[in-house]
């Protein structure tokens, strides 16, 4: 066996950069080309044993002068007779469905409306109370207006206002029924802080 010269490493960097220049090579020289400028060819035709192109069949639509890799769309499910004869009925809209999380908004932003002095006055207890409310974290005030928006928003869910079918006389006659539990709150509540005294 002849000894050969340099390591083993030196075979495997050599054989590397030998295998590296070869695919370089084939890369370079099969590698396509793009020219914006030149237009694609059309493909040829074959043709028949005679030398003369095939005869052309019975195409409804022009050819393009790219080939057609798709067929053509087809119903599966043709229609019967019958079906042709009776046209299918269109089902009529009689209202627009509400999204849900429009009639959600909705709600919420109401229960707020309903409740916007007690609203006003937590926000003035934050800002301008006194050491011992915002100590307490205005408790009071927060108290009054967290029930007020919950048992607004509660009824107006359940009353479904601006429901997928209501009507806007409909959701007036919720809203002016919202208003009036408000009333009623209202005046319970002094009634209740009263008697707990």
């Amino acid at each position: 066996m002849s000894q050969s010269s340099g390591s083993a490493r030196d075979y495997v960097e050599s054989y590397v950069k030998e295998t590296g220049r070869q695919d370089n090579d084939y890369l370079s020289e099969k590698q396509p080309r793009y020219d914006p400028t030149k237009i694609p060819d059309a493909p040829t035709t074959p043709s028949t044993a005679t030398g003369h192109p095939p005869a052309p069949t019975q195409e409804t639509e022009p050819k393009s002068q790219f080939p057609s890799f798709h067929a053509p769309t087809v119903n599966p499910m043709p229609s019967t007779e019958e079906s042709s004869e009776q046209p299918q009925q269109q089902p009529q809209v009689v209202w627009a469905v509400r999204d849900f999380m429009d009639q959600k908004q909705e709600i919420h932003e109401t229960a707020l409306a309903n409740c916007a002095d007690l609203h006003e006055d937590l926000i003035v207890c934050f800002k301008n109370g006194s050491w011992w409310d915002k100590a307490k974290m205005c408790e009071a005030q927060k108290k009054k207006f967290w029930n007020c928006y919950h048992t607004q928003k509660k009824f107006l869910k359940d009353v479904n206002y601006k429901g997928p079918i209501s009507t806007q006389e409909d959701d007036d006659v919720k809203l002016y029924q919202a208003l009036k539990l408000r009333d009623e709150m209202d005046t319970k509540a002094p009634e209740a802080s009263a008697a707990s005294q």
